[in-house]
Parts: C-alpha cells; structure tokens; sequence
C-alpha cells in the first residue's frame, strides 16, 4: 500500500470512531488529599448558549493487592443553563498506598458521552504496544471501564455476574463496556450487552439466577471476541 493512502486510511479510521467530548460540555474530576483522605467533587460546565438537559454518571473503581475490584456507582440527571458550571455530585474517601484508584465521570446528553473526566491514583505505567494502546482525542485514557444502567433486580444480578467475570478475566478492554436494561412487553424487560454503539449480546430478562449466570458467560465470550478481533484489526493497520 502507498505511504500516504496508508496515513490517510488511518486517519480515516481515527476520526470514525473517535468522540468529540470535553467541547459544548466539559466534565472535570477535582480532588485534594489530605493525608490519606481524598476530598472529591465532580462537576460539569455548559460551553455553549442553550440550555442542556443531562445525565451523569461517577464511577470509583478501587484495586487492592489481591486484585480484587469493587466499585462505588453515582448516577443521576441534571439541567445546565448556558455558560452554567455545576457541582455534581462531592464525597471523600480513604487512601491506601497499595490500593489502585480510579475516578470516571462520564456526561451524557441522551445516549451519547459529551464529556468525559478520569483521574487515577497509584496507577502503575505499564509498558504497551503501541497499537494496543487506546487513546481518546481528547488524551483521556479508557481501560477496563465497565458501566450499569439497569432497572431492576435481575438486571442487578446479571450486571454483578458479567462484572465479576469481566475483572476476573483481565479482559481490560479499550472501549466502554456497557450493562443497559429496557423496558420490554407486559412487565419484561431486554438486558443489553453493548460497546459503545454496538449490541454484543441481549436477552430477556428473567429472575432466574442460574439463567442470568449462563447469559452472562455467554456475553463474556462476545466481549472477549471482540477486543481480541479489534486488537488483530488494529494490528493490521498498523502493518501497512
């Protein structure tokens, strides 16, 4: 392949599936330590003249030294009038030095990210290929990021299910993983296994536990597969 179709496909490709954030909205994650409590607020700015009507969600992801991950989840909806900065959501928490700690907050306006803010603390620098790597254009590093949006108890069940698989399966994929629940027919629901855009896996929504689990392998193994056809795309790109 010629050198320059090859920097202009890759281009192509960057600006296809990158997300313009961070520009009519901004999200932005401030903390102060104080010995071994971090003070927290995470907060959201309008850039533009119309008022914008929003939904935010904080997540805090903790990693001890036996690797296992828990996660605190904030989520609510809130107005912006124009040029309006707003304070979300405050909290604290404590700090261990072997513990890995990572703050997400993610701004939506309907079902798109307009904004985006992420800060970690003892986030040790791991050495990657350098088409492993995935970066956001506004320099926002997503790894590993999973999020909940369910509506009742076996779409809780299922989440925590596929969540734990998901970190025990050092899956870490470069994309947001996300667990949706709507309403369907009658009382039903349709549980949703999307990243970004793209439906992996969905089902019928029952309070059968042995159910949720089987639905919730299932959806693993699609998720896995996809990172893993992404990275080899990725791979491939790169060779040119």
């Amino acid at each position: 392949m010629n050198f320059k179709l090859a920097i202009l496909f890759l281009l192509i490709f960057q600006f296809s599936n990158g997300q313009f954030t961070n520009t009519d909205v901004v999200a932005k994650i401030k903390t102060e330590r104080i010995d071994d409590i971090i003070a927290i607020n995470a907060e959201a700015a309008n850039a533009t003249e119309v008022y914008k009507s929003l939904k935010y969600t904080f997540s805090i992801f903790r990693t001890d030294s036996t690797n296992t991950v828990t996660k605190n989840n904030q989520e609510d909806r809130f107005t912006l009038e124009a040029n309006e900065q707003k304070k979300l959501t405050s909290t604290s928490i404590g700090v261990d030095e072997k513990d890995k700690i990572i703050m997400l907050l993610l701004v939506y306006e309907e079902d798109k990210i307009v904004g985006k803010a992420r800060i970690a603390f003892n986030e040790k620098e791991q050495k990657k290929e350098k088409e492993e790597e995935y970066v956001e254009d506004d320099g926002i590093v997503l790894k590993g990021i999973v999020i909940e949006e369910t509506k009742t108890k076996p779409g809780k069940d299922f989440y925590d299910f596929f969540y734990n698989s998901y970190t025990l399966n050092s899956i870490n994929g470069s994309k947001i993983v996300g667990v949706y629940e709507k309403l369907s027919f009658g009382r039903s629901t349709i549980i949703q296994v999307k990243i970004e855009d793209k439906v992996i896996h969905e089902f019928l929504g029952k309070p059968d536990i042995e159910y949720l689990e089987q639905m919730s392998k299932i959806s693993i193994r699609r998720v896995y597969k996809y990172f893993k056809d992404l990275k080899k795309q990725k791979r491939d790109i790169f060779q040119y």
